[in-house]
């Protein structure tokens, strides 16, 4: 009889036991765990320091644009033929107006902050990327445009001012 007592004790300790995992567990398993979205959050503050940041490079890369043409403008006053460097002069304003498109395609995206409330805290995680996904894929396009124009044109230049030298 003794020995049917501990184990009816055991069995009450077991489920006394359970029955308090079962107590502690229960409220934290209900609660949902809340999604952290600080990445995407942190992403839109990043997109819009690049947008800030492509705005001053397109400004400067214009004002480059117009010491070129200034240059050119010497030249042919000097008598030179300058023909290569106008034509790559003229690419390189059209990738500026094509990394402007691209640059406003960014602007309007980050504008809109679709995903994404007033003060940048994610709504729609799916929108959020996909804001941010576009404002990456334009400043990606932005960015090729520049580069690809200012290398055409610093290669004219440089051709120009090497068949000078050899002319002189």
């Amino acid at each position: 009889m003794k020995s049917l007592s501990i184990v009816a004790k055991s069995l009450l300790v077991i489920v006394a036991m359970m029955f308090l995992v079962g107590v502690w567990v229960s409220p934290a398993a209900a609660q949902t765990p809340e999604r952290d979205y600080s990445q995407l959050e942190y992403g839109l503050k990043r997109a819009l320091i690049r947008l800030d940041a492509l705005g001053d490079r397109i400004e400067n890369i214009t004002a480059a644009a117009d010491l070129v043409e200034e240059y050119i403008q010497d030249e042919q006053a000097a008598g030179n033929e300058t023909k290569e460097m106008e034509d790559a002069l003229v690419d390189f304003r059209a990738k500026i107006v094509e990394a402007q498109a691209n640059y406003d395609e960014a602007a309007q995206a980050l504008d809109e902050k679709a995903g994404y409330d007033e003060d940048g805290q994610v709504t729609d995680p799916q929108q959020a990327r996909e804001t941010l996904e576009t404002a990456n894929r334009a400043f990606q396009d932005a960015n090729q445009a520049l580069r690809i124009g200012a290398q055409d044109l610093r290669q004219a230049v440089r051709d120009y001012r090497q068949d000078k030298r050899l002319n002189r």
